[in-house]
């Protein structure tokens, strides 16, 4: 090796290295808080790494960069310096793209990826694409409050908050417990008490489709008396025509004015 090439070396072993990315994988401490599937992918075959792929199929083949990508996020939420920050959220975008390439559209966490990219994105100041992506979170699955929490604290920041209690006000109708939402609509002015739950509308709708209609009345025969089952009809008697009215006078019977 001549001289520059180990002056070059020794220098680039100097350059400072981001903490968060010192290391790629995830340590224990960090897996620890990461979701269950992480360690199975990312610790070998095992007898979780077996559930969980059958559980996934095959889109478990690729989950480790979501785990990445998570993992990196965590870390930037702890760096100081906005430049590393940037660098380390760079890394999660660039696994949070990669899971979303290569997984399948019907996936069944590609909401939850794409609320957490729209996340990183909203960290890095990319509201609109970070809008993008929580909509299209919602839009999946409206049972994801932390999109409507992120998505409303971006509409408040920017001044709109009669959007952000639109947004805050949905969320709560799809995730009616959620105590961040809870307060999130206190604070932006919403009216007690909370926004009725999506599903008890729901609920109500069938109810009223699948009642029992009311039968109608039924009208009674013309001659007023009902046949009871397996009776044998009861023929009315034959009525006499009414005799037909005398006109004139016994004298002279064909003329009604006539006098006798």
């Amino acid at each position: 090796m001549t001289l520059s090439k180990i002056v070059v070396t020794t220098w680039l072993a100097l350059l400072p290295v981001a903490p968060a990315m010192a290391a790629f994988a995830p340590t224990q401490a960090e897996l620890a808080a990461l979701p269950a599937y992480c360690a199975a992918r990312l610790g070998g075959y095992s007898q979780a790494y077996t559930s969980w792929n059958a559980s996934m199929g095959g889109d478990f083949l690729h989950i480790h960069h979501y785990c990445f990508a998570l993992n990196f996020m965590n870390r930037a939420r702890g760096i100081a310096s906005v430049k590393d920050r940037q660098s380390t959220l760079g890394a999660a975008m660039t696994n949070f793209n990669y899971v979303l390439k290569y997984t399948q559209p019907g996936f069944y966490l590609r909401s939850e990826i794409l609320m957490n990219r729209g996340i990183a994105l909203s960290m890095q100041h990319k509201d609109g694409a970070a809008m993008g992506d929580l909509l299209k979170a919602i839009e999946i699955d409206p049972k994801l409050p932390r999109a409507y929490a992120t998505l409303a604290d971006m509409y408040e920041k920017q001044k709109n908050r009669s959007k952000a209690l639109e947004t805050v006000t949905t969320g709560l109708r799809h995730n009616p417990d959620t105590k961040s939402l809870q307060r999130r609509y206190t604070e932006l002015g919403g009216k007690l008490p909370y926004p009725a739950p999506a599903q008890a509308d729901a609920e109500a709708s069938p109810a009223q489709t699948n009642a029992t209609p009311t039968p109608a009345a039924t009208h009674p025969a013309e001659s007023g008396t009902a046949t009871a089952p397996g009776a044998t009809p009861t023929t009315a008697p034959a009525v006499e025509p009414p005799a037909a009215p005398k006109i004139g006078s016994p004298k002279n019977p064909y003329c009604r004015f006539c006098p006798d």
